[in-house]
């Protein structure tokens, strides 16, 4: 590569490189920017010209800072936030939207995410001097933004010509006097050679909130109309929030959406409309929303629709696969929950040509281990993906060289590579599963489930399976009861041959088995508490957070040989009860020997409020004095002299 230029211009910069396939320009358009007020917030970047990319990536990372002494909101909750280009000779677009998390803890615990978000759909656009614009939706401040661009040279599937819009706005949904078919007109369009391939390109969230709970919390769709014939249907809404990978977090993030999660990017809807439309021919496409009348015209929610015409030049390949992303093993925090792991590799594959894919040959291993080989058999038509499992591969992950993930398509359709190279390898870092005794125990104390209709049940079901799928040991508690005699313990104990592991714990409800809003429930079903403990001591192996949503799992190994690079990580860890608490909070500590903890309460602004100091802790129960301290959300953090440190959240409420 040769020297890097730096340009700069406003909050901007980036980094270029030489044309070769495969290299990678970066380009910041905004570094750690304090998101302060409600609006948008617009800047310049200067991007290469001249050049091809197989992939442009952004990397919108969020993180948090301590708003100032004074600041009447700081609760970085769930907002819509957007992200335009605004070309100087075509439409201002949207490339991207992403629901903020509630991420009040963020700061005590040092977090942040990067979100990445293929954009290659705008490549046309994403050159020269180019004005951005970040909209911020929220009143709540507290969020730090940085935005990057990444440019992977290459040819790509097909090169983008143009992107129109077709919608772009916030329309009210339900009224009789404005009705939102009044905004969702159709419009006319044509597009001319080179442009062979066209496509419209929804990205649709529901916000607000009417009696119904219209248009946040119900699920409605919509038809997409070619020349006034209805060509597809789509319904807007999310029900997989309850396991989302950005998790604990505060506020509602578990509740199912409008086509949104808090803590997660709007997914576009697209539909290819080539095959109802040709060069030079005049066409009209509209939306049209599902029919509804609002019972509360004055409160009434709405939609955020934008919607884009992209044109693309044909094709580039006829034989071609490419290995979009590794899903596990990764570290990457957008598939947390499918990871870590000591077994079944999972990637995702596309057919980026316009042969289908009828079978692809993929070889995986660890960096300088012996490789193994997976056949997928299928039928994967032009543009489409799909998650492979790779299979029980145990012995690639036994006595592993290294923890770098390496997978390479070797044929397709029977034939030795294809006729893109560049997207046939890919690579991921990862961090290795716990190893436990081959005995030891789980420890299960439920709580009760507030969705029964006839009586309380216990909701929370776990399962151990081994890594052909079987279950080898499990606890089923959804006995229906009389009373809220129901909660439970249950001390089983686990004995397992060498092996890799997986256990699961699924809640009926999606509330996990620890969640703040419990309180405010008309029957409080209380806390429940899983954890792993030895079998021949009073050592906690894990403890697992409660507020898990859906499900939350843990792969393990038993017998296994460590490997060389073995992230360490903390054995640390402490329970915080009552939660709620009231005057007192007890301090539950499992320590192998004896040492001094100093211990730190934040509010939801991380404003230090409480800080305390206890010597010669062990496994014992330690008090908390909480009388100075008000109503509220609160972080506990604990630090031992080793320097080992955890952080918790608890609810004060007298």
């Amino acid at each position: 590569m040769r020297n890097l230029i730096a340009l700069a211009l406003f909050l901007v910069s980036f980094q270029d490189a030489t044309a070769a396939v495969g290299d990678t320009t970066w380009v910041t358009i905004y570094n750690t920017r304090k998101i302060t007020y409600y609006g948008n917030y617009d800047t310049t970047a200067v991007l290469p010209t001249g050049k091809t990319y197989r992939k442009i990536r952004l990397h919108y990372i969020l993180g948090r800072y301590a708003c100032p002494s004074g600041t009447t909101y700081c609760g970085s909750w769930d907002y819509t936030t957007q992200v335009y280009i605004k070309p100087p000779t075509s439409d201002t677009v949207e490339i991207a939207r992403v629901i903020t998390p509630y991420a009040t803890d963020w700061l005590a615990t040092n977090r942040k995410h990067d979100y990445i978000i293929d954009v290659t759909d705008y490549s046309s656009l994403l050159n020269g001097n180019l004005d951005f614009r970040y909209k911020y939706d929220g009143y709540s401040w507290g969020f730090t933004l940085t935005l990057k661009l990444e440019m992977i040279e290459g040819t790509p599937p097909m090169n983008s010509l143009g992107v129109k819009n077709i919608y772009d706005g916030y329309f009210n949904y339900g009224l009789t006097t404005n009705p939102i078919e009044n905004h969702l007109i159709p419009k006319s369009f044509v597009y001319n050679a080179p442009a062979a391939k066209a496509f419209v390109k929804n990205t649709i969230s529901g916000h607000g909130s009417d009696d119904n709970g219209c248009g946040e919390f119900c699920s409605k769709y919509y038809d997409l109309m070619l020349n006034g014939t209805q060509i597809s249907q789509k319904q807007l809404w999310r029900n997989d929030c309850g396991i989302n990978d950005i998790f604990p977090q505060t506020g509602t993030w578990l509740y199912e959406r409008a086509n949104w999660c808090p803590g997660k990017q709007v997914k576009p809807i697209v539909h290819d409309i080539t095959s109802y439309t040709s060069p030079s021919s005049t066409f009209t496409t509209d939306i049209n929303m599902e029919l509804y009348t609002t019972p509360t015209p004055t409160n009434a929610g709405g939609y955020n629709i934008v919607s884009q015409l992209i044109t693309y030049a044909a094709p580039n390949f006829s034989l071609d696969a490419s290995i979009e992303d590794i899903l596990a093993p990764t570290d990457d925090a957008n598939y947390f929950r499918s990871n870590n792991i000591c077994s079944n590799p999972k990637i995702k594959i596309k057919n980026t040509g316009t042969t289908p894919i009828t079978s692809v040959v993929i070889n995986y291993n660890l960096k300088g281990g012996a490789v193994s080989t997976y056949t997928f058999i299928g039928n994967l038509s032009f543009l489409k993906d799909t998650v492979i499992d790779l299979g029980s591969s145990v012995t690639v992950f036994n006595g592993n060289e290294s923890n770098i993930f390496e997978v390479a398509i070797a044929k397709v359709n029977g034939v030795t590579g294809d006729q893109n190279l560049f997207n046939n390898v890919y690579t991921s870092k990862f961090v290795d599963v716990k190893s436990y005794p081959n005995k030891f125990v789980v420890y299960f104390k439920t709580n009760k489930s507030v969705s029964a209709i006839n009586g309380i049940y216990s909701e929370t079901n776990w399962k151990i399976t081994n890594d052909a799928g079987t279950i080898v040991k499990s606890r089923i508690n959804n006995q229906y009861a009389t009373s809220t005699a129901s909660v439970g313990l249950y001390v089983d104990t686990v004995s397992l041959p060498n092996g890799c592991y997986t256990f699961t714990m699924d809640d009926d409800g999606c509330d996990g088995i620890n969640w703040w809003v419990y309180p405010y429930y008309s029957v409080n079903p209380g806390i429940g508490t899983i954890r792993f403990q030895s079998a021949t001591s009073p050592t906690i192996l894990k403890t697992f957070n409660g507020d898990f949503g859906c499900q939350i799992q843990e792969r393990f190994t038993v017998g296994f040989f460590l490997p060389v690079a073995e992230v360490k990580k903390s054995n640390f860890d402490f329970q915080l009860f009552p939660n709620p608490a009231k005057n007192t909070l007890s301090l539950l500590l499992d320590l192998n020997e004896l040492t001094s903890l100093n211990y730190t309460i934040l509010d939801v602004a991380g404003k230090e409020v409480q800080y305390g100091s206890i010597d010669n802790v062990g496994s014992n129960l330690y008090n908390i004095n909480l009388n100075n301290l008000n109503d509220g959300l609160y972080f506990v953090n604990c630090k031992l002299k080793s320097g080992e440190t955890v952080t918790k959240k608890i609810v004060i409420s007298n």
